[in-house]
Order: C-alpha cells, then sequence, then structure tokens
C-alpha cells in the first residue's frame, strides 16, 4: 500500500511542534492567539499558552505566523491530477513565477507576499523572510499584482489593448 503524501499544513504544524517555536495564530473574526502548539490532528490543534493549554479547531484559523524563522527546509505539496483545477494552476504559476499575491480573507484582512507552495488546504505566505500558513477557507480573493501564465488555462481571455 502506497504511503499518504503529508499535507502542506501537516508538515509546517509538524515543524513548529517539534522546535517549540512560539506563534501567533489569527483566528477568522480577527482574533489573535499566541503559544506554542503542542498537538494536533485533522481538526484541531493544542496550543499552550500562558501555562495552559486551549483547544483551538482548524475551521477557525485564518492563518499561523511563527513569531521567529522557522526551519521547514524543503516542503512539498502533494502530486496533483493531470488536469489541475484551476485554483491549482493559479496557485502553480504564482509560486513558479514567484508574483508578489494580495490575498485578501473573508474577514477583510489583507495580505501580500509570494505563495511559495500550496495544496487542496492551504498554501505558504512568504514576506520579507517570514512565512505563514494560510488556510484555504479564510481567503476570499488572491490578485498578482502582474499577469501569471495559467499554461493555456488562459486562453478564452479577451486580449487588452
Amino acid at each position: 500500500m502506497a504511503a499518504k503524501p503529508v499535507s502542506l499544513q501537516d508538515q509546517f504544524l509538524n515543524t513548529a511542534r517539534r522546535s517549540k517555536a512560539p506563534l501567533t495564530l489569527f483566528l477568522l473574526k480577527g482574533v489573535k492567539l499566541q503559544g506554542v502548539i503542542t498537538w494536533f490532528d485533522s481538526f484541531s490543534l493544542l496550543l499552550r499558552r500562558e501555562g495552559q493549554n486551549q483547544l483551538v479547531y482548524k475551521h477557525s484559523i485564518s492563518t499561523i505566523m511563527p513569531a521567529a524563522g522557522l526551519d521547514l527546509g524543503e516542503l512539498s505539496a502533494p502530486e496533483g491530477s493531470r488536469h489541475p483545477a484551476l485554483q491549482d494552476a493559479f496557485l502553480t504559476a504564482a509560486a513558479r513565477e514567484r508574483k508578489r499575491m494580495t490575498v485578501f480573507l473573508v474577514n477583510g484582512v489583507m495580505l501580500e507576499g509570494l505563495v511559495t507552495v500550496h495544496d487542496q488546504f492551504s498554501l505558504l505566505l512568504e514576506r520579507g523572510g517570514q512565512v505563514q500558513l494560510v488556510y484555504k477557507h479564510a481567503i476570499s480573493t488572491m490578485q498578482p499584482d502582474e499577469p501569471l501564465s495559467l499554461g493555456g488555462m488562459d486562453a478564452g481571455e479577451e486580449d487588452e489593448e
């Protein structure tokens, strides 16, 4: 039986947990939680803050940002299908072309940075040497500073003159 590929968020959270790195979690409503991840599973994580454990459901998290640099090594997204979905083509092009991206979250917060890697549920956004894990369920829109080459998927667009 083939091994199940490890998701981007699992790689990120495992690195943070193992290094006991202090981080900031931003919830969808804008609440900021700071602490150290001690445990996580598919649906929640345990955040140690001020000597107490707090259970945080992942569906309520918009982004996770380490307080200092986190050595993520070579993160990789699981291999996709032959015909990627539009969002996969868009995010792959953004990462490949290293175009600055403006990301608006559902709570109105605006983030800017480079998409470095993504998978089905999350992406890494890098800015000024810092990275943050952004959950896709928290994103409303994304706009690159310059047009992306989507590899034939953008053929239906009108030519601008």
